[in-house]
């Protein structure tokens, strides 16, 4: 598919990456010069310098043929104007990030979608979510719900301890079959695992499990649910506000912030929760704020390495759960060895909703989920197709994918070797970026 992004920021190159890695044909519209010079010469996608708000530099990228425009600049009335310009020039979806809450439901959405832009991205809204999903479910640092919800791909960081740690996969009790080992994260690296990988400490294990069945998974990694009373947040921006509006309020909360005009608008939106304006590395005050009785801790502060420091602090303080927003990739792999549970990135977020957009324009691809350097996919499988030949363990596929598992008639089923899978059948695939192209061939 053709896929115009305009902006060349972090999170435009993020997502231009990630679907030129699927061999998508992407232009990356920009006005860094230098930058876009670079990105030409490393990366396997187009740039263009130039205003994303100009018909003619739109039309000269293409915009006649394209199947989606992202328009992802720091300025959100420009996302949007050029959003509506690519429709009008044949754009078959338009995608927009907004910074402004109202603009995100309601009214004004209708209204914006009226004028061709199919959907609007509020990264802080999506962390939101993302944080409070894993309040819920708070032994998971992944969690993503294909086919609505009937089945789960949880990921799970193993310490040294776990009854699973350092035992090979053909040697992990699973009869009967409550679960599929999709992948392992290892460092930087994904692996889709074989009976004889070994689970070490510090991976980050992907299982493929059924709603009903992944309360068996925490106690053989080691893990178990903790209740949430009471949370202290540090950092007052639009992340911990559209989180405040999403917590029950059984919840006591404690919000930390050097800026006293951001302190002021959370205690006048939401007088429940206490707000203190203090530096969120003043141990003194975290510590005279009931640091020591929290439940969990969430580092959400616009810099990476102080959210690092302030989970590490809360750690010595015995807090059992710990989450830090962590702009800069780079920091993820530090941050999952020093025992934080959960690493937010807005990168990510919106990343995965675009994908999931772009790859549901096909019917026979209604879900992908973007893990930077695998995908977690749902394929229908046609008849007449590979994937419904022969048994699994039969079809020979290849290194880069593994089968989890498949709806079938509305129900979640695990997958083994002896499994037939049937036309119509919904299959959950995990594989490693730049597969696609082998997913598609035993799909079509």
């Amino acid at each position: 598919m053709k896929v115009i992004i305009a902006g060349d920021g972090e999170t435009g190159q993020h997502i231009a990456r990630i679907l030129s890695i699927e061999n998508q044909d992407i232009v990356l519209i920009g006005s860094d010069r230098s930058r876009l010079s670079e990105l030409d010469a490393v990366y396997n996608f187009i740039t263009f310098e130039g205003s994303p708000v100009s018909v003619e530099n739109l039309m000269r990228c293409g915009a006649e043929n394209a199947d989606l425009f992202v328009g992802v600049t720091p300025d959100e009335t420009v996302n949007i104007i050029a959003a509506q310009l690519a429709k009008s020039c044949g754009v078959r979806k338009c995608v927009a990030r907004i910074d402004t809450p109202e603009l995100s439901d309601g009214r004004a959405a209708q209204l914006i979608k009226s004028y061709g832009v199919d959907m609007t991205i509020y990264p802080e809204k999506l962390a939101a979510l993302e944080i409070k999903r894993f309040i819920a479910n708070n032994w998971v640092s992944k969690w993503f719900e294909l086919h609505g919800g009937k089945l789960l791909v949880i990921g799970v960081y193993i310490r040294e301890g776990a009854p699973i740690c350092n035992k090979l996969l053909r040697d992990l009790p699973n009869n009967p079959r409550l679960f599929h080992v999709s992948a392992i994260q290892r460092g930087n690296d994904i692996i889709i695992p074989r009976g004889d990988d070994m689970l070490n400490p510090g991976d980050t294990v992907y299982f493929c499990v059924l709603p009903q069945d992944i309360q068996n998974l925490a106690g053989l990694c080691g893990k178990e649910q903790a209740p949430v009373r009471r949370i202290m947040i540090t950092g007052a921006g639009r992340v911990t506000e559209n989180l405040l509006e999403e917590l029950p309020a059984r919840i006591s909360v404690t919000v930390v912030d050097p800026d006293i005009e951001r302190c002021r608008l959370i205690a006048s939106r939401f007088p429940r929760v206490v707000v203190v304006n203090s530096n969120s590395n003043d141990v003194t005050t975290l510590k005279e704020e009931g640091i020591n009785n929290c439940d969990m801790f969430l580092a959400l502060t616009g810099s990476s390495e102080r959210n690092i420091v302030s989970c590490m602090v809360a750690r010595e303080h015995h807090v059992p759960r710990t989450l830090a927003r962590i702009e800069e990739l780079q920091y993820a792999p530090e941050a999952e060895s020093l025992a934080i549970d959960k690493i937010i990135n807005k990168k990510q977020l919106n990343a995965g909703n675009i994908l999931h957009l772009l790859l549901g324009m096909d019917v026979s691809t209604p879900q992908c989920l973007s893990l930077d350097k695998a995908e977690i996919i749902e394929m229908k499988a046609a008849p007449g197709s590979r994937i419904t030949s022969k048994p699994v363990f039969k079809l020979g596929l290849p290194v880069e994918l593994t089968i989890g598992g498949i709806i079938r008639d509305g129900k979640g089923m695990m997958v083994d070797g002896k499994t037939q899978i049937m036309p119509g059948d919904h299959v959950m695939v995990f594989c490693l970026a730049g597969s696609l192209t082998k997913v598609d061939r035993l799909f079509r």
